[in-house]
């Protein structure tokens, strides 16, 4: 027997417009596509203009392949574009002369060292708010993420929900007017502080660590940070996670082992950017060397670099790798590279000096000084 024809079912005269004039008003199409504008090295390398304006992005990679490099220049142009940098360092190691050469706004606040009598430096002030692990508790150091509430001491060690607890906090600052300008929200890095679950227990456990990334965050990187994008919102707010990775060769199953991000998957299927510096395996860079009269000095390195996962919009949602040369003051091309050195040596010379205790050095003739690459490290 032959199927029977369906039959068109006719649809009602509604006013489906009117109907959903009467749920909401709001709309529901998001600002244009904003960028903070990253140097041109990075741009060739990756054909995107920058770090996405309202999205979670991250980099990650091994260790010395230029992570903080790309941090520091993000900043550094977020403050040129009038966006506050909030910088969460919780591996203890902000190197503000680096940052300061890569663009950022930060003045030092001098300041007399008792003991010695000497000048030194105190603090440093400008376009940004920085929390180290100390300034992390003596802000939020009498939560207890148990039951909600405050103590009447402070931790001294800080934990994954108050990073969490502060960007809820300056946003809700924001949103009341009091924080009155566009924020980026920097931290460096995932994996180098537990939860507050391992520090009550005393002992580190990744599974408590991934389960409060998850929790702790999920309100900020579901809704709060992409509806920053929305027309009603004043501001677009941005998230960029410096994240420390681990190679997993148990579920490999024979094959190369995959790159794990610490943390858990949670900011890994959250972050619609992410990049990978360096190589798999290993740091998979070439250092740039400078050597005068046998003292050697290493003033950069040239680093892989790849967008390791992209869904942006259309049509940025491209996957390029390329290359890119960190240097003294941020980045630059494998093309830019002779340029730099030619225009930085004496730079280059006295930084040489510093490393090496040899005041001499800063003066010597650098017509003698050779540039050299080393092979790549695999």
């Amino acid at each position: 027997m032959g199927k029977q024809p369906l039959k068109k079912k006719e649809i009602k005269a509604f006013d489906l417009k009117g109907f959903k004039s009467k749920i909401t008003s709001a709309p529901v199409a998001d600002k244009p596509m904003e960028w903070i504008i990253m140097p041109k090295a990075f741009q060739d390398a990756l054909h995107i203009p920058g770090i996405p304006a309202g999205y979670m992005s991250g980099v990650r990679g091994w260790s010395d392949t230029g992570k903080s490099t790309i941090k520091n220049c993000l900043i550094a142009a977020a403050q040129k574009q009038g966006i506050l940098p909030i910088i969460f360092e919780t591996e203890g190691n902000f190197d503000f002369k680096y940052a300061i050469d890569c663009g950022m706004d930060a003045t030092p606040v001098m300041g007399i060292d008792e003991e010695t009598g000497e000048e030194i430096v105190t603090d440093y002030d400008g376009n940004f708010i920085l929390f180290n692990n100390a300034t992390i508790c003596d802000y939020c150091g009498d939560m207890d993420y148990s039951t909600g509430t405050k103590k009447s001491t402070k931790r001294t060690v800080a934990v994954i929900e108050d990073i969490a607890y502060i960007i809820n906090d300056l946003l809700d600052k924001q949103e009341s007017g009091e924080l009155p300008m566009p924020l980026l929200f920097v931290w460096d890095s995932v994996g180098s502080i537990g939860s507050w679950k391992s520090y009550t227990s005393k002992a580190g456990n990744n599974m408590f660590d991934a389960g409060a990334l998850s929790v702790a965050f999920n309100n900020i990187i579901n809704a709060r940070i992409p509806g920053s994008r929305s027309q009603t919102s004043e501001y677009t707010n941005t998230f960029f996670v410096v994240n420390k990775i681990w190679l997993d060769s148990m579920n490999s199953v024979g094959g190369a082992a995959s790159i794990e991000n610490k943390g858990g998957k949670s900011f890994f299927y959250a972050m619609r950017l992410l990049i990978h510096v360096g190589g798999v395996a290993k740091a998979g860079t070439k250092r740039l060397k400078a050597t005068y009269k046998g003292d050697d000095y290493q003033y950069g390195v040239v680093s892989k670099i790849a967008i390791a996962k992209n869904q942006l919009p259309t049509p940025f949602n491209v996957t390029y790798s390329g290359t890119i040369c960190c240097v003294h003051n941020g980045l630059c091309s494998e093309d830019e590279l002779n340029d730099y050195k030619k225009e930085q040596i004496p730079e280059i010379m006295e930084r040489m000096a510093a490393a090496l205790g040899k005041e001499s050095l800063a003066k010597a003739d650098t017509n003698d000084v050779k540039f050299e690459e080393e092979d790549e490290i695999d």
